[in-house]
């Protein structure tokens, strides 16, 4: 299983309401219907997935491409893995 990562930018209903145009990083386990909606609110951004409470991986934004680890059960991560493409995708 490998985790997919698309940068979504815009959405004006959010622009109209704050002023802001809104990033988002959307984590997909492909394979399953495991997915994430992660707003991006700084760059660089660090931050974990959770699944039913549980931190399963851990993610780096730099604010062009993103890196993940996962984390196991005992504590410990594996090395760090970059998806071989990023989509952006840009939303009116």
């Amino acid at each position: 299983m490998s985790l997919n990562i698309t940068l979504q930018q815009g959405g004006m209903r959010e622009f109209e309401r704050t002023g802001i145009y809104p990033e988002y990083l959307l984590f997909n386990l492909s394979g399953t219907r495991q997915s994430w909606r992660v707003k991006v609110k700084k760059k660089p951004q660090r931050g974990v997935l959770r699944s039913k409470g549980v931190v399963v991986y851990e993610y780096e934004f730099d604010g062009y491409f993103c890196k993940f680890r996962e984390v196991y059960k005992v504590g410990s991560f594996s090395k760090w893995k970059e998806p071989e493409f990023m989509i952006t995708e840009m939303l009116d």
